[in-house]
């Protein structure tokens, strides 16, 4: 898992809610050319275990977010689709994915349907669910995302590992740096509650995060949303 997730396998829910809705945006938006990317839970049961399932299958665009809405619900696939009660395409801006600054280096691409697909790594999907917003009061991942990194690390010998974990971390170092409305950053306490609960680490600021940046063997700013849409852009 260093390098490699295992390729998503399409005849899953996930996998056919998706073509359906990939299919239907072929036909009634043939000139579309924007990636399609595939993050949430989805990446999970698509690469690695097909039962496990979540409320939506999320797919961040870079633009015609109305229009492929109006697609996936008149295909059925909507939030409240008819294939499947409660589940189906959530159509997403690029702010709601943050994933480490290099992950189109390790993402799965391909074209299904005419359309670019990216199925990022299941490292880079993991580290996305902990920028999940807390609410007042939380004590720990919510339960869901806690799953996630069982099930990951479960079916993958134990990937990541406490220092792959880390080294993605690292670079993601300016998302430690407490927001500038002064709000709460949910990123780093559910990174904390990410390395207690499940690599027994006690996270130190300094000696995980800053100190490893400094030393320039990560790259230290992780990047803001219009810098992804540019670098999908260019795939």
């Amino acid at each position: 898992m260093k390098t490699l997730s295992p390729l998503p396998d399409w005849d899953t829910l996930a996998g056919r809610v998706l073509d359906a809705f990939f299919a239907a945006v072929h036909e009634q938006m043939p000139d579309y050319d924007l990636p399609l990317t595939v993050f949430g839970s989805a990446p999970i049961q698509l690469c690695l275990d097909a039962s496990f399932t979540s409320a939506d299958v999320d797919i961040m665009v870079l633009g015609g977010d109305v229009k492929l809405r109006e697609i996936a619900a008149q295909a059925g696939v909507g939030r409240s689709g008819s294939l499947r009660p409660a589940y189906g395409v959530q159509i997403c801006h690029a702010q709601l994915f943050r994933p480490t600054p290099h992950y189109l280096q390790r993402a799965h691409v391909e074209t299904r349907h005419g359309l670019k697909i990216i199925v990022p790594h299941l490292r880079d999907i993991l580290i996305g669910k902990l920028h999940r917003s807390r609410h007042e009061g939380q004590t720990g991942l919510v339960p869901k995302d806690l799953r996630a990194f069982q099930r990951v690390r479960e079916l993958c010998g134990g990937h990541p590992t406490l220092a792959e974990f880390l080294e993605d971390l690292v670079s993601m170092e300016s998302s430690f740096r407490p927001p500038l409305d002064g709000s709460l950053n949910s990123f780093r306490f559910n990174v904390e509650d990410a390395l207690s609960s499940i690599y027994r680490h006690s996270f130190d600021l300094q000696r995980d995060i800053l100190t490893p940046a400094a030393s320039g063997s990560q790259p230290p700013v992780s990047p803001a949303a219009g810098t992804v849409a540019q670098m999908l852009g260019q795939l």
